[in-house]
């Protein structure tokens, strides 16, 4: 079991949307929550600083009797992402995995930018140090890129559905085993990750942030039985598609049946490079 920690506006969304598979259980923080069986309304506060100086015991001690692994989803750039840690503090005993949602600064403003900077690059720090397991980074335009367009009533909708689907579906392969794998060991420093989907036809990875720096890549590939029962060149065709430009990224894969027709790529990119920062000036 992994207790999932919604908070925020998109962050209980795609929480909603994990809730959906029986190996998680689902908290949520945000202002104006329905009340329900973990679901903690705070009340909204004017500073981005005051939802961590103000975080309510109440949700505290809640957050505290928790013993399992532990996933905090969050946006970036909303105040209440400043609340991220306080809630953290409450499980700092538990495996913490981060999965955050960078804003599309297309369409933010200017304090938004600054909040989602400052969040993102204290996460970041807490993840490399070992603190954190391992923290996800996705972003919105990068996902519309890779999924195609999306009509303007669906947009959350969709986007939301692809970052909880991809990430519920390299969680379950990682904890399978492989008809045929030869996955990377990682360096373990290399915790800051995004991840991304592809097709064994098409050379592109689809990555769901632009990762800087990238080190290792493990790639799991779901595959119809029909094709792993009757394809003499299947794996060729991985090896070839596994196959990097850049020679200082690393690679693996694992194989695994699908009852499906079509076949999907899940991708988990890793680095151990904070992000978000010119190195080059």
């Amino acid at each position: 079991m992994i207790s999932v920690i919604g908070l925020g506006n998109a962050g209980c969304k795609i929480a909603d949307l994990l809730s959906e598979h029986e190996q998680y259980e689902i908290y949520k923080i945000d202002t104006a929550l329905e009340k329900k069986s973990n679901c903690f309304s705070i009340p909204e506060r004017k500073a981005a600083q005051d939802y961590e100086e103000q975080f309510p015991s109440k949700v505290a001690t809640s957050l505290k009797k928790i013993k399992t692994p532990v996933v905090l989803v969050v946006a970036g750039g909303g105040k209440i992402s400043h609340a991220g840690l306080r809630a953290l503090e409450c499980v700092s005993d538990n495996p913490i995995e981060i999965l955050y949602i960078r804003p599309d600064v297309s369409t933010s403003g200017p304090m938004e930018i600054t909040r989602d900077k400052i969040v993102f690059g204290i996460l970041q720090q807490y993840a490399r140090s070992g603190v954190f397991e391992r923290m996800y980074v996705v972003c919105n335009s990068d996902i519309e890129r890779a999924v195609g367009a999306i009509p303007l009533s669906q947009y959350y909708q969709k986007i939301n559905s692809v970052i909880s689907s991809t990430f519920h579906m390299l969680n379950v392969y990682k904890n399978l085993p492989a008809n045929f794998s030869n996955f990377l060991e990682s360096d373990d420093i290399s915790r800051i990750s995004t991840i991304g989907v592809g097709t064994i036809e098409k050379m592109t990875d689809q990555l769901f942030f632009p990762l800087k720096y990238t080190s290792e890549k493990n790639y799991y590939f779901a595959i119809s039985q029909k094709q792993l029962d009757e394809d003499p060149d299947l794996l060729s065709n991985i090896k070839r598609r596994v196959k990097q430009n850049d020679p200082t990224i690393r690679t693996g894969f694992g194989v695994y049946p699908t009852p499906y027709d079509q076949n999907y790529i899940y991708i988990l990119a890793n680095t151990k490079i904070i992000q978000g920062v010119d190195y080059d000036e």
